[in-house]
């Protein structure tokens, strides 16, 4: 222990390791982290070199402040290198022991974790890692921040996979020092720097295999990429640095202009019109925080992009992640959880004389004539009326379904386009109630019946009638205009 405490003090006394240590100090106040630190630190601690020098850190800077506020390292072995992440795990305890560091490794299964959720195994093991984090310092009181060992060239990386990604603002702006819990004192010291002051240090680490491989993309940009960088820029993560602190000073103007909007415009239901009057940057931010809002997901750059398209219209359905639509009819905006409809979409109601009520809505059908006083129940209603002869046959109710099509006036309608030419929004044409027979679709309230379904003589037709009550969204709203249709 007394050895490698050496090594650790002569690293950070010399120029190099100076330079170095006070410029991590510099970004942790800036990035106000210290409060983060003195509540306690678990520290992600792989072995690899990062999380080596990051514990050096934390334990140089505990010994020149004397603080006594706690250390955890914690190796998540990811299942993944069989006997190579078993000597890696023997590696960090070992390291730890040595500086008198608490330590705990914990085994997570990522492989079957990636299979699982049909991610990339890049992807599945940062979600097994800050899973287990969290759920250690949610035991403890002692330990408030998790320290994990991003540096400047994992910046750079982030930054120009980003890029190629199509992301927004957000994903240029790179890796954030802080965001919430998590705080990443290296943000500012490269990778060249860490490995040439352990180096010249003698301080042990590991280095994982795969690191060398391009399979993954991150290895691809990082042993591909940033080399030919390198012929443009004798810093590039510097350069990048000071882009991504620019942007990200940017970013919190237009997130506080968001957060005004919202805080001002936005309740439950939110008018089309104020958002088109947004400036299309402020507009982005607002579309991404209500949808991290209502999803808990982070959306993609290409549903920010669909939505700055459909706000322009009135009437629109949006499917999001996280079962969620967001919906605008006559210029109102809401968003509301998906319903099963594809089981609703795939049933059929076989309908009889007198009441029919329609499991899974809140539709009543009368066939035929009724005690009409019964209809004080409902908030509204709507009729329509088929011959006789057909509901001999026996009648059926279903919802809309692709490629629906029926023949009146003597020609053959596409119901989408039937839909279309009454302007009736996405939403609610999945509201809509089908009466259909043998030959298909007999009769949708509001509108044309099919040719013969109903008779010339009045004392042969029948009505059928459609009430509501307790109308989900949208459904007051649909028979009121159907009804002025």
């Amino acid at each position: 222990m007394y050895k490698l405490n050496n090594k650790i003090e002569a690293m950070f006394a010399s120029k190099k390791g100076s330079e170095a240590y006070e410029r991590i100090i510099k970004t942790v106040e800036r990035e106000k982290m210290l409060p983060l630190i003195d509540e306690g630190v678990l520290l992600g601690f792989s072995g690899g070199a990062d999380s080596v020098f990051l514990l050096c850190f934390l334990v140089e800077y505990r010994k020149r402040n004397n603080s006594v506020f706690s250390i955890l390292a914690t190796h998540v072995n990811h299942c993944i290198r069989d006997k190579e992440a078993e000597s890696d795990e023997y590696f960090a305890k070992d390291f730890c022991y040595n500086l008198n560091i608490n330590f705990e490794s914990i085994r997570v299964n990522v492989p079957e974790l990636r299979s699982q959720l049909g991610i990339g195994m890049e992807e599945a093991a940062r979600i097994a890692r800050y899973e287990v984090f969290d759920g250690i310092i949610s035991g403890r009181n002692d330990i408030s921040s998790i320290a994990v060992a991003h540096n400047a060239t994992d910046n750079v990386e982030t930054v120009l996979m980003n890029i190629f990604r199509g992301s927004g603002l957000s994903g240029v702006c790179g890796i954030k020092p802080v965001r919430k819990n998590i705080i990443r004192p290296l943000i500012s010291i490269s990778k060249a720097e860490i490995l040439s002051l352990l180096d010249g240090f003698d301080i042990p680490y590991v280095t994982d295999s795969t690191n060398l491989s391009s399979d993954y993309t991150r290895n691809y940009v990082r042993n591909e990429i940033l080399p030919l960088i390198s012929r443009l820029s004798d810093d590039p993560e510097s350069a990048i640095a000071r882009l991504t602190t620019g942007l990200r000073a940017d970013l919190d103007y237009i997130n506080v202009q968001a957060e005004f909007f919202i805080n001002n415009e936005c309740s439950d239901k939110i008018n089309t019109s104020k958002l088109r009057d947004l400036h299309p940057s402020i507009r982005s931010r607002v579309l991404s925080i209500l949808i991290q809002r209502y999803t808990d997901r982070i959306p993609e750059e290409k549903h920010i992009s669909a939505l700055h398209e459909l706000i322009m219209r009135d009437n629109f359905i949006y499917s999001l992640p996280g079962d969620m639509n967001f919906i605008a009819q006559r210029g109102i905006c809401v968003f509301s959880p998906k319903k099963n409809e594809n089981n609703l979409k795939e049933q059929i109601f076989s309908l009889i004389k007198g009441e029919n009520k329609i499991s899974g809505t809140n539709l009543t059908v009368y066939i035929g004539e009724f005690d009409k006083s019964s209809l004080n129940v409902y908030n509204f209603s709507i009729q329509a009326y088929v011959s006789s002869a057909i509901i001999d046959d026996g009648l059926t109710l279903r919802f809309r379904r692709e490629g629906d099509s029926y023949k009146y006036s003597g020609i053959t309608h596409k119901l989408k386009k039937v839909f279309n030419d009454r302007n009736i929004p996405p939403r609610e044409r999945d509201l809509i109630p089908i009466i259909c027979d043998k030959q298909g679709i007999t009769v949708i309230p509001g509108m044309s019946g099919r040719d013969g379904s109903k008779s010339e003589i009045l004392t042969n037709n029948v009505p059928i009638t459609f009430a509501y009550s307790q109308p989900a969204d949208g459904e007051t709203e649909l028979f009121t205009a159907l009804l002025r249709r």
